[in-house]
């Protein structure tokens, strides 16, 4: 019976994620879980994103395109509640090519004994577009921008964009952070 046990709890464990399945597998993106708590409650973790204008890169397909989702974030939570609300309810993000993202950002403990007033906290994501994400947590570095998710989403072309991708890719989301307000222009 410790086997029905085992099953109980997997059925319980499973009622509290909610996962994404990629499209198709053709581009390496991986299948994204994410709490169900956070999802149901919008009104606790919920943030405005931003969203660039479309971007056609030059000399790429006539289908390429690349658009930046930019918003605040002081927890995990918030990171989480974006990614899944883009994936989810962004039918159209969802079914891009590649979601690559960033995030930098310091959380508010408080910490008087030793001087720490809270830890940073970063990550960042290729979604199968590789060295991108941590080409997007360089932009933020290098830009000093905290509090921030920068998600970029790329739509395929058909035309292989090689060492280029990074520059449009960095620049579609610098102007992400600057429509955002994170950074001045």
């Amino acid at each position: 019976n410790d086997d029905d046990n085992n099953d109980a709890a997997n059925d319980n464990n499973s009622k509290d994620i909610v996962t994404f399945i990629p499209p198709t597998t053709r581009y390496h993106q991986p299948i994204r879980h994410f709490p169900a708590h956070i999802i149901a409650n919008p009104t606790l973790y919920s943030r405005p994103i931003t969203h660039t204008p479309p971007f056609h890169p030059p000399k790429s397909g006539p289908s390429e395109i690349m658009i930046a989702h930019v918003c605040n974030v002081t927890c995990m939570e918030h990171v989480q509640w974006a990614l899944s609300e883009l994936l989810f309810n962004d039918k159209k993000v969802g079914k891009a090519t590649h979601n690559m993202f960033a995030y930098r950002f310091f959380t508010d403990n408080n910490d008087n004994d030793n001087g720490n007033n809270g830890s940073h906290v970063s990550d960042n994501d290729d979604d199968g577009e590789k060295g991108s994400g941590s080409k997007l947590a360089s932009l933020l570095e290098m830009c000093r921008v905290e509090n921030v998710l920068v998600v970029v989403s790329r739509w395929f072309g058909g035309m292989k964009l090689g060492p280029a991708r990074f520059k449009w890719i960095a620049g579609v989301a610098r102007d992400g952070l600057v429509q955002g307000g994170f950074l001045l222009k």
